[in-house]
């Protein structure tokens, strides 16, 4: 599944500094293509990815796109395409940006009953 991602890179300091600071979402492996977790950023993917340093993760890749709305409804699809919490290390499913995006866009039920 390629969707416009990056390749996949080594999760450091110097790959890091290649991301942009943008909103989005990406991917974090365990080995190359061994997805673990399903994320995005609203605002600055650099940053957001920095704070998954030191947790296991090896490689990442990233995808930008233009709104927020977008970011999670990519999250979303993604995070249930990998295998949810069931499979990822996502705790929960991905939240909206706000409360009035409180449904999933695969199971059409309110977020938080969706891993039920």
């Amino acid at each position: 599944m390629n969707l416009g991602m990056s390749p996949w890179t080594e999760f450091n300091d110097k790959a890091l500094e290649n991301v942009p600071e943008s909103l989005g979402v990406f991917l974090l492996a365990r080995g190359e293509g061994n997805i673990a977790y399903v994320g995005r950023s609203d605002d600055n993917l650099r940053t957001t990815l920095r704070g998954f340093q030191g947790k296991g993760y090896t490689h990442f890749c990233f995808v930008r796109v233009p709104w927020v709305k977008e970011a999670f409804e990519m999250q979303c699809r993604l995070y249930h395409h990998e295998g949810g919490n069931k499979r990822l290390d996502n705790s929960e499913h991905p939240m909206g940006p706000n409360p009035k995006m409180n449904m999933c866009l695969i199971s059409a039920i309110p977020l938080g009953l969706c891993d039920v």
